[in-house]
Parts: structure tokens; C-alpha cells; sequence
């Protein structure tokens, strides 16, 4: 029988506590998946490819929007228009009128893109695009990777749908601990997870979750552990998981019959 030493030292003030054995047939949705169809503003701003400078420009600051889709006349995605797109005209002005041999790539990309005139010239094609099946998880990843704030949400036939940020994704993190403890035990109690019940103990304050249980596999200990990162909400994980057998390690030549 061995212990794991995952998790972070987190001070829960509050005693952990053995919870009664939940019912997974009223687990309802868990374990829960947050879609981005359950965050998105549906009422956004487009614009034409057509559309001019200026255009652009007071459309963004009327909306107070960092970004604007580009749609054709079904409302399909051609693009995507920021700020930063239309801060290049600005900010190509402060530099030397002729350029260097020695600038960087982001000042070269900035002097191509300040000559822009409208919303085609302006765009970024093709665009980075999420549906509303999309999960939150996927979607963040998107937009963190490429370190953008708004994705338009779109159909099968790519018109749009509605537009999701940085800011409507964290509605993900954010659930009551009662909530997350719940799903723990949800995934604790499973058949795949194979916990001893009569030795789980969980808890949850502010996101941070403990969890102590006895497994008959080190694959499925880990596996749950695995698992219970990844429920929405959970800030960090202390566990004290242990198993019956270690199927882990790979048999040595002596120990073959």
C-alpha cells in the first residue's frame, strides 16, 4: 500500500469531513462540462468587408468591444478586426518614415498593416472561430494560446452566433463549494475509479479540495486524481490517495515465473 504525494499545501481551516455515499443516478449533468453556448452574448456587432476605416473605428468604441467579426451578407465569418489592428496606423507614426534593415518582424507586420483602408484590408482571415458545443476548457485554451480576448461563436456553416470573452469563460471557475465537492464524490464513487467508499474523505473550501480514499489500482488512484483537477472550479488539489496493488510498475526479469 503506498500514499501520493500530489497537491499543494493548502491551510483548510475547516475539519475534513467522511460525506455520506451520493446517489449517481441524481447527479443530474455532472460531471459538468460548461459549453460556450451557456456564455456567449448572442446580440453582436458585425461588420462588411466593405466597411471603412472610420467605420470600424467608431464601431468598436460605440460597442466597447476589443474586436468585431467580419461577416459577408449571410453572416458568415470571413474574419475577425481588433484594436490593435487599427493602432497600427497610429502607432506606425511615431516611427522613422523609412524603415530599417534592422527592425523586428512585429515592426515590419505593423508598417503592412498601417496602409489599411477598410475592414478586409484590416481583418485577420481566417479567423479563430469556437461553436457553442465548444466546451470552456477548449475555448480558453483558444483564446489563451493565442492571446486573444473575444472568439465569435458560430454554426456548422460558420454564420455567426454570438461572441464569447475572456471574461464570460471565467463564469466556468466560478461554483460554490458544496458544488464542487459534490462532483468529487460523484467521480470518487464510480465504478472505474475503484475506492474503497468506506475510506473516502473529501472537502472543499475556496476551490481547494482534499481528498483521502484507498483504491484498489495505483492506475485508478491516479486517474481520479487526474479527474478531479480537471472539475471546473478546483483551484488545487491535496490528496492522500493510496491503493492494493501497484500495476504501475513493470515486472522485473526475476520476478517473471
Amino acid at each position: 500500500m503506498r500514499a501520493t504525494a500530489h497537491g499543494s499545501t493548502a491551510d483548510l481551516t475547516r475539519p475534513v469531513v467522511s460525506l455520506p455515499e451520493p446517489d449517481p443516478s441524481a447527479a443530474g449533468g455532472l460531471p459538468r462540462r460548461t459549453l460556450v453556448g451557456d456564455l456567449m452574448t448572442r446580440e453582436v456587432i458585425a461588420v462588411d468587408p466593405r466597411t471603412g476605416f472610420a467605420a470600424v473605428v467608431a464601431a468598436l468604441r460605440e460597442h466597447h468591444h476589443d474586436m468585431l467579426p467580419v461577416v459577408d451578407p449571410e453572416r458568415r465569418v470571413l474574419g475577425t478586426v481588433c484594436s490593435s489592428d487599427l493602432l497600427a496606423k497610429l502607432a506606425v507614426s511615431a516611427l522613422p518614415s523609412h524603415a530599417s534593415l534592422v527592425e523586428s518582424r512585429q515592426i515590419r507586420a505593423l508598417r503592412r498593416r498601417a496602409p489599411a483602408v477598410n475592414a478586409r484590408e484590416l481583418m485577420t482571415s481566417p479567423p479563430l472561430t469556437v461553436t457553442t458545443t465548444t466546451g470552456a476548457a477548449e475555448a480558453a485554451l483558444v483564446a489563451v494560446r493565442h492571446r486573444v480576448h473575444h472568439l465569435p461563436v458560430v454554426d456548422e456553416q460558420q454564420h455567426l452566433t454570438g461572441m464569447v470573452c475572456l471574461c464570460d469563460l471565467l463564469v466556468a471557475l466560478h461554483r460554490e463549494d458544496d458544488d464542487i465537492r459534490s462532483e468529487v464524490l460523484y467521480l470518487a464513487v464510480a465504478h472505474t475509479a475503484g475506492v474503497d467508499r468506506s475510506t473516502l474523505i473529501v472537502d472543499c473550501k475556496d476551490g481547494h479540495v482534499v481528498l483521502n480514499a484507498t483504491a484498489a489500482l495505483r492506475s485508478q488512484a491516479e486517474a481520479l486524481a487526474e479527474r478531479v483537477r480537471a472539475v471546473e472550479g478546483v483551484v488545487d488539489l491535496l490528496d492522500s490517495l493510496r491503493w492494493h496493488t501497484d500495476d504501475t510498475r513493470t515486472p522485473t526479469a526475476n520476478s517473471r515465473s
